[in-house]
């Protein structure tokens, strides 16, 4: 089947007119229509597939397949053609029926009969979309559904149209190119980090400050985006039902997993918003991903590929004991719970059999600091830990989404930067690494937690001074710990080992929820998250 370019921005179809032979007056155009005659006595205007003339003929028309560089159009079941006839009373007349199978489905070539005779040299042909009972106006939806990735059946019915001119040729027959007037956006939204199949999208909503959806008139020059009626800032595209299903997230642009084709009224937007809405059918968390365009202009018959890495952040999806060398699930990596209440029993279970996922039990005696040596090395001393939940302005943020094990969880913590947290408090690397207001706590057993209460809600304003911390709860003996759900509880090691009752067995961490975060003595046997700060 051809495919069709939307750069050319005109799409090529045969009309093949028959004229009624009685209301002929030369002899061979009688007897050419003669042979052609419908037997309800109507004008054929057939669409029909040439081969030899790709670029002046196609196949193309409603509904649409992407194909990676361009859309590929279909005949549709209900779609229609209209004629202006400036000779007849009222002028606008439309198709009475075609050979489009009823059943559904697509066709590369189709016929449409019109009542009526035509002879003149020309006529402006209109599509107003699929169904449609008006050839004076279309209606852009601003709610769309599309049931299968890269199958753009629905958009004859969500606001497709075009206009064209029809030329007769010497053997009766009339020929033209249709201008696609509605203006068309396809979404090939990818997570390069990785989802499960169990991910998926379910709607994409776009935004602006200008209606982009609406009812318009229409004329043989196209849509008419002064003085529509019913419009709407936003254009909302479900899949498969939207809510739990949809189309699959893969890790690079796939077309054929997901393709979403919208159909937008053309026009120049500002505040041009995607808005994706992810559904986790094991987690059965939901949310929403957004990005911001700005400016966007979209151009009469033209398509525009957005093709996000969606911006869902991940930290990992490895848990430690403290300072192991090897991760929680290391060997067993396809065997990591991703939901409370589930144990898995290859867990490590002490340093004689797992020597590489034990914590590492330097012994830390009183008074002295001790470090990690090895994994938590990176991470936070329990000085800087201090700095970050006393002075970083904690931010709980139960809807910001992230990633862990390839499913998808929301909820976490905003912390100010290291660099701002420094500017701020007369600070340098050194200072914030070795005191806390004054005090080294390395070495102190005593008085833990410590815990600040003084919890925002909400993302901070000033975005760009902080850092996210996904809700990472721990793993205690194969399962997470507890009724601290992921997204509700976070925990993260510090590279400070605890002296605290001369133990080799204990360390510090930071641990939040939605109205606390502190730095607390932990025993070094459970697995948690280990990663550096920003």
């Amino acid at each position: 089947m051809r495919k069709i370019h939307f750069c050319t921005r005109t799409f090529a179809l045969i009309a093949l007119a028959l004229i009624i032979a009685s209301c002929a007056n030369d002899e061979t155009e009688q007897e050419n229509a003669a042979k052609k005659l419908d037997a309800k006595g109507m004008t054929e205007f057939a669409v029909v597939d040439d081969e030899t003339n790709a670029k002046a003929l196609s196949t193309t028309r409603t509904s649409g397949e992407y194909t990676g560089s361009s859309i590929k159009f279909y005949w549709t079941s209900n779609d229609r053609l209209w004629i202006n006839n400036s000779a007849a009373t009222p002028p606008i007349k439309g198709s009475k029926r075609s050979d489009i199978p009823t059943s559904g489905g697509k066709v590369t070539a189709a016929k449409f009969y019109f009542d009526g005779i035509y002879s003149a040299a020309t006529y402006p042909v209109r599509y107003t979309g699929n169904g449609n009972s008006s050839g004076e106006k279309v209606t852009i939806k601003a709610t769309q559904a599309q049931q299968t990735p890269n199958d753009g059946a629905h958009i004859g019915v969500d606001g497709d149209c075009g206009t064209t001119v029809a030329t007769r040729q010497s053997d009766g027959s009339y020929r033209f190119m249709l201008d696609h007037k509605a203006s068309y956006l396809t979404f090939i939204p990818y997570y390069s980090i990785g989802f499960t199949t169990d991910v998926k999208v379910t709607q994409i909503k776009v935004k602006a400050d200008q209606a982009v959806a609406g009812t318009y008139d229409f004329d043989d020059t196209g849509i008419k985006l002064v003085n529509a009626t019913s419009t709407s800032q936003s254009v909302t595209l479900t899949f498969n039902g939207g809510n739990t299903n949809g189309f699959e997230i893969p890790n690079v642009q796939n077309y054929a997993k997901n393709a979403a084709i919208m159909v937008i009224a053309p026009g120049s937007y500002t505040n041009f918003t995607v808005e994706y809405t992810l559904y986790d059918q094991i987690t059965k968390v939901t949310g929403t991903v957004c990005k911001n365009y700005g400016n966007v202009t979209c151009a009469v018959g033209k398509n525009k590929k957005v093709a996000a890495d969606l911006a869902i952040i991940n930290r990992g999806n490895k848990l430690y004991m403290w300072d192991a060398l090897k991760d929680y699930w290391w060997g067993y990596e396809n065997e990591q719970p991703v939901l409370n209440g589930v144990t898995n029993p290859h867990f490590p279970k002490n340093k004689a059999s797992d020597p590489q996922r034990w914590y590492y039990d330097v012994n830390a005696p009183t008074g002295e600091a001790v470090g990690a040596g090895g994994y938590a090395f990176k991470c936070p001393n329990v000085n800087e830990m201090l700095w970050y939940i006393c002075k970083g302005n904690p931010h709980w943020d139960g809807e910001k989404l992230f990633s862990f094990a390839k499913h998808l969880y929301k909820g976490g913590m905003w912390f100010k930067k290291k660099s701002v947290i420094m500017s701020e408090n007369n600070l340098n690397s050194a200072t914030m690494r070795d005191k806390f207001n004054g005090t080294d706590y390395r070495p102190v057993g005593t008085g833990w937690p410590r815990i600040n209460n003084n919890i925002a809600s909400g993302s901070p304003s000033n975005i760009n001074n902080y850092f996210f911390l996904p809700a990472i709860n721990f793993f205690w003996q194969g399962s997470f710990y507890g009724s601290g759900k992921m997204g509700e509880y976070g925990d993260y090691w510090t590279s400070s080992a605890s002296n605290q009752n001369n133990s080799n067995e204990n360390a510090f961490n930071l641990a939040f929820g939605s109205n606390t975060a502190g730095v607390y003595n932990s025993l070094r046997e459970k697995g948690a998250m280990t990663i550096a700060f920003e």
